[in-house]
């Protein structure tokens, strides 16, 4: 299934500094012409000094039948003051016919190392990079501030750059509620794949709605509960 695609649609990174969002608890529906797919759970804990940033997507009902699909980000670092430094991270997924991960640390902040598909490998990366699961924690903070929205990210031994596009704003209902959101989007440089996110003021600019337009192929997830932490 390609659900899963929309949960690693939007792991990028930041190359500075931002004020550290609080910590919370979302759950989504996932959603594909207007099937039900499966859940994405996400969430955000703080220990005195560090942090840890987990999402987890699975299939149900038919479609957990036919696939057994699951992926997993986590992203584990260090807090120091306001900002949030990556230290290890992995991205697994899973499912009836393949079983890939994609693990790595940061051995200083400018170098890499990890395994992907069974491959070891290194990178040496600009200092700032950070994993691709925390682009959603800085990318709140960007947008309460107006700033450009442009990343640095690191995944699969390989090194990117994400622009997104501020598209103005947007009133959803939902059913955790009706959020009066900030649009953005990312379109990829090869035009085939589009990201469209919805992001809510009232909810310290947490993600309402994330729209996954691949070939054609459009998959979306929409926030069922938002907790506070």
């Amino acid at each position: 299934m390609k659900y899963t695609v929309l949960a690693a649609s939007l792991l990028f990174a930041l190359s500075s500094a931002q004020a550290a969002p609080a910590g919370f608890e979302s759950s989504f529906s996932v959603s594909k012409a207007g099937l039900t797919l499966g859940n994405m759970e996400i969430s955000l804990h703080y220990t005195a000094n560090g942090y840890t940033y987990q999402k987890v997507t699975k299939a149900n009902g038919l479609a957990a039948m036919l696939s057994g699909d699951t992926l997993t980000e986590r992203s584990i670092g260090s807090r120091q003051g306001d900002k949030l430094q990556t230290q290890s991270y992995l991205h697994h997924h899973k499912n009836k016919r393949k079983d890939k991960r994609d693990e790595f640390s940061f051995v200083s902040p400018a170098q890499v190392k990890g395994e992907y598909a069974g491959t070891d490998y290194k990178l040496e990366v600009p200092a700032g990079t950070i994993d691709p699961a925390l682009l959603e924690l800085y990318l709140i903070d960007d947008l309460a501030a107006g700033k450009p929205l442009s990343y640095k990210v690191t995944n699969k031994g390989k090194l990117h750059t994400y622009t997104f596009n501020k598209l103005g704003k947007e009133t959803l209902q939902t059913s955790a509620g009706q959020f009066a959101c900030e649009k953005i989007q990312r379109n990829d440089p090869e035009g085939n794949r589009q990201t469209t996110v919805w992001l809510a003021p009232e909810l310290n600019y947490g993600i309402v709605k994330i729209r996954h337009n691949e070939d054609g192929e459009v998959v979306e997830a929409q926030l069922t509960r938002h907790q506070a932490r």
